[in-house]
């Protein structure tokens, strides 16, 4: 559920990564979709870089 919704303020950075990390350690990733994993790598790369598409923010 968080990470279906990983752009709301209603989830603090940690619960975010807590969800990413029950997701990295699950033995198949059929039941999550291919949009929602894209979602999740797109925030966690803007939490942590400060470069998108080769351009500094």
């Amino acid at each position: 559920m968080i990470l279906d919704n990983i752009d709301s303020d209603e989830y603090t950075a940690e619960e975010k990564g807590v969800a990413i990390r029950i997701i990295l350690d699950m033995a198949t990733h059929n039941g999550v979709s291919k949009a929602v994993l894209l979602k999740a790598l797109n925030w966690l790369w803007n939490e942590h870089f400060e470069i998108i598409g080769g351009e500094e923010k």
